[in-house]
């Protein structure tokens, strides 16, 4: 029983550090140097720059949303394991102060795009979520059997795009960039933990 619980507690403080790593990689990163790289997180960085919206409330509006959709089209285990994230990291969005640590948004976004990858390799590795734009691949997957990673580059690359006609190309291109070497880095990481750690 002992064990069960430490082991209960070990995730949740994982999921904790790792939800926080794609908070700071937001405020300190990514909002800073104008980039909307994909997810709820990069939507809530362009309705800031576009009618200066605070981030945590957009997510949280988002996660909201995604969460009664996941209600009614995924199962219940689904969705309750959606519930912690999606309010975890609006709270952490409120909390992390908005800092720009590097003033070079090219640096900044390889950063960024860095501990970013880290958070969701993370929560991949502890089958968590932040909830968001995660929720409609799983919901596309399970009627139409399309590979979640493939809608969920979809969505990532619509939101991308949004970049140019809210903060021009230089952002599209770093939003492109950081979605890429975000990948590289889920990729390492899952990887680093097949081969050496069990959860």
């Amino acid at each position: 029983m002992k064990k069960k619980i430490l082991k209960m507690t070990g995730k949740v403080v994982l999921m904790l550090i790792a939800l926080e790593l794609i908070a700071l990689s937001i405020n300190m990163f990514y909002e800073p140097s104008k980039v909307a790289a994909g997810g709820a997180t990069g939507i809530a960085i362009l309705l800031y720059e576009a009618v200066d919206v605070p981030t945590s409330f957009s997510v949280f509006g988002i996660n909201i949303v995604m969460l009664v959709i996941s209600y009614f089209y995924l199962e219940r285990m689904t969705t309750v394991k959606l519930i912690f994230g999606s309010f975890v990291l609006p709270l952490f969005l409120l909390i992390t102060p908005v800092i720009n640590l590097i003033p070079h948004p090219f640096t900044s976004v390889i950063i960024g795009s860095i501990i970013f990858g880290i958070g969701l390799a993370i929560l991949y590795t502890l089958d968590m979520s932040s909830g968001g734009t995660t929720v409609p691949p799983m919901i596309i997957h399970r009627h139409f059997e399309i590979d979640k990673y493939i809608s969920l580059f979809v969505i990532d690359g619509i939101v991308c795009i949004g970049n140019i006609f809210v903060t021009g190309w230089v952002s599209f291109g770093l939003a492109v960039m950081s979605v890429a070497i975000s990948s590289v880095v889920i990729k390492l990481c899952t990887m680093f933990e097949d081969k050496y750690i069990n959860f």
